[in-house]
């Protein structure tokens, strides 16, 4: 079952502890220093059965020294109890926690006034009306205003059956295409059991066994254990609170603002592209502005680049770069609190867009042009820009999934994307570039080897398609052959058009070679050989290299070339032998061909190779035919 989080917030004293105690039973300032100073520092965690929902209660501080972990709590909540205390009404805490709610995506919630007993019914009507005029605009314009004294016990019974009713109707939007993710707000060790980790459970469910990644130290751990509000279970479904007891890792390695999440689900980064909303009383940022980052359970501090402009203006949307100053662990989606770096108030909220920034200038319109793609509501614009701005141009759906921060069904059914096996996705646009850039190294290669037969297939493999399979990379060959622009012979790419022709001096050089070879019959001999014969070894390895690519002659192997006639001849000397004879020795085929066993030998292997022939013991017998028959 889910259970519905609750999250209390408000300026410092104006009661969220007291109140979470007088719903639940407990006091969540745990730590010693809470308890002497009377303030919640950290955030505090209980649970409370409303009807026939379990509720997690996060009790986040007030203090605006321990914002930061006022924004860890929130950064969970599915329900906002804003409080605020009667004798001071609202405070720079109350609003500062209203736009960190806001900001995170919180969208529901009430609004409770404590310390009732200390003003009288007049000065709570004028409250009231101040309260409602504070919340306008607010995600909470609309919410129900409770007033609560902590000397009537009363008074909290009817909060819990107003609670218990407006949480009947919130809407838990778990988006189910997304990884098991874990942001830690606490760690210990518990003697027999060991190391324990707690936060909110998000997109997916966790299973004993499981075994997960902690980030940003990329160690591998299992969970051994789950407790949920201290009920031991197996498996627990997102959105719940929830403490995992793992193995793999000591509790000393691990700190809040650490991730537990699925393999390769989630990026680390010092370079992130966001939307950045500037809350409305707040002054304008500047380009290159220092700042501190919430994201998660996580505080970092980085510099704003903002894009297109030099200044980013109060309740206005704009696109920014943020360059941190240390390695976050992200992902495309993550909400986060930008807080002015001196005072260190909240100024504003971002969105990642994308995990993996790059270093461009500000007034690139292309990569802006990207980033409000990114931003869009539409699931196949963002996609689209992703695959057609990645640095890999073939994109399986995995990678796809992981850039956008979600599981994709593949296969792809998007304009402007191309689909190669289902398995890979190109945006068409690069499909041409690379065409292109493929037809072009061709081009420049038959200009400066006129005579090659082209570019081996596992160069331009190498150069465009490193890290692809070689069937998606045969697919891409075979596009191009489809689109009759290049053809393929002997693992060489070339141009459809192209054919290589020699001049009359290189047409006289072959004709030597030629007669070398055959006067060599069946006895040729080594290259180095017949490269005696002429005075310009660079031009005699062209022609020769030709004649080999164009099947003039033969290689059998250990630098020995015959030519194609005399290999012909011996096939079928070897065949018409083996159609009457069982049966051939090496010393037998020397004999029939008058030739020594070394080039007998030679061939012989180069027979097997074309499965005419097949080796047994110290004898060949004849393949059945089908098997390499082929002139």
């Amino acid at each position: 079952m889910r259970d519905i989080i609750i999250g209390t917030a408000g300026h410092i004293d104006h009661g969220k502890t007291t109140l979470v105690e007088f719903l639940t039973g407990k006091n969540t300032d745990t730590l010693p220093e809470e308890k002497k100073r009377g303030l919640t520092i950290d955030i505090g965690f209980s649970c409370l059965q409303l009807g026939n929902n379990r509720v997690g209660i996060i009790d986040v501080p007030g203090h605006e020294k321990f914002i930061k972990n006022m924004a860890a709590g929130t950064s969970s909540i599915d329900y906002l109890i804003l409080t605020i205390a009667c004798d001071d009404g609202v405070m720079p805490q109350t609003i500062e926690h209203l736009n960190i709610a806001s900001i995170l995506g919180v969208k529901n919630g009430i609004v409770v006034l404590t310390k009732k007993d200390l003003i009288d019914q007049e000065r709570l009507i004028n409250l009231k009306r101040e309260v409602v005029e504070f919340l306008k605009g607010s995600f909470l314009e609309n919410s129900q205003i409770v007033e609560v004294s902590f000397k009537d016990p009363s008074s909290f019974e009817n909060l819990k059956n107003i609670l218990s009713q407006e949480i009947k109707n919130i809407k838990i939007d778990l988006d189910k295409n997304k990884k098991f993710r874990l942001d830690i707000d606490r760690v210990f060790s518990v003697k027999g059991f060991g190391t324990v980790v707690t936060g909110t459970s998000k997109n997916s469910a966790v299973t004993i066994g499981d075994k997960l990644l902690l980030y940003p130290q990329m160690k591998e751990i299992v969970v051994k254990g789950i407790e949920n509000h201290n009920n031991k279970v197996s498996t627990l479904e997102a959105g719940n609170r929830c403490a995992l007891n793992i193995n793999g890792v000591d509790a000393k390695e691990i700190h809040r603002g650490n991730i537990l999440a699925e393999k390769d689900s989630l990026f680390i980064s010092d370079r992130i592209d966001c939307s950045f909303f500037l809350l409305p009383n707040s002054n304008p940022v500047k380009n290159n502005q220092r700042i501190h980052l919430n994201i998660g359970t996580t505080e970092v501090i980085g510099r704003i680049k903002i894009f297109g402009n030099d200044i980013a203006f109060p309740n206005e949307t704009t696109f920014i770069q943020i360059e941190l100053e240390k390695s976050l662990v992200c992902n495309k989606g993550d909400r986060g609190l930008i807080r002015n770096f001196s005072p260190v108030i909240t100024i504003g909220g971002i969105e990642i867009l994308n995990p993996l920034g790059k270093k461009v200038k500000r007034k690139d319109h292309n990569y802006l042009e990207n980033l409000k793609n990114l931003n869009s509501n539409r699931k196949d614009k963002q996609i689209e820009s992703i695959v057609k701005n990645s640095d890999d141009l073939f994109l399986t759906s995995e990678k796809i999934s992981l850039l956008l921060g979600e599981k994709i069904i593949s296969p792809l059914n998007i304009e402007n994307i191309i689909s190669i096996e289902e398995k890979y996705y190109i945006y068409i646009d690069n499909l041409t570039a690379l065409r292109n850039k493929v037809l072009e190294d061709l081009k420049i290669y038959h200009e400066k080897n006129r005579l090659a037969l082209g570019i081996n297939t596992a160069e331009i493999k190498s150069r465009y398609f490193k890290e692809i399979p070689n069937n998606i990379y045969q697919s891409f060959l075979k596009l191009l052959i489809e689109e009759n622009l290049i053809k393929t012979e002997k693992n060489f790419i070339s141009l459809l058009e192209f054919q290589p022709k020699l001049n009359k001096e290189e047409k006289k050089l072959k004709d030597q070679i030629f007669s070398i070879y055959k006067s060599f019959g069946f006895k040729p001999q080594n290259i180095n050989k017949v490269a005696e014969n002429f005075n310009n070894l660079d031009n005699f390895k062209t022609i020769h290299q030709f004649m080999v690519d164009n099947n003039f002659i033969i290689y059998l192997g250990e630098e020995t070339y015959i030519l194609k006639g005399f290999f012909l001849e011996a096939k079928k000397i070897l065949i018409s032998y083996l159609q009457k004879n069982p049966k051939i020795t090496l010393g037998d085929f020397s004999k029939l061909l008058n030739s020594n066993r070394k080039i007998s030998l030679l061939l012989l292997e180069k027979f097997d190779e074309e499965k005419i022939t097949k080796r047994i013991d110290n004898y060949r017998i004849l393949l059945s035919k089908g098997d390499g028959f082929n002139d």
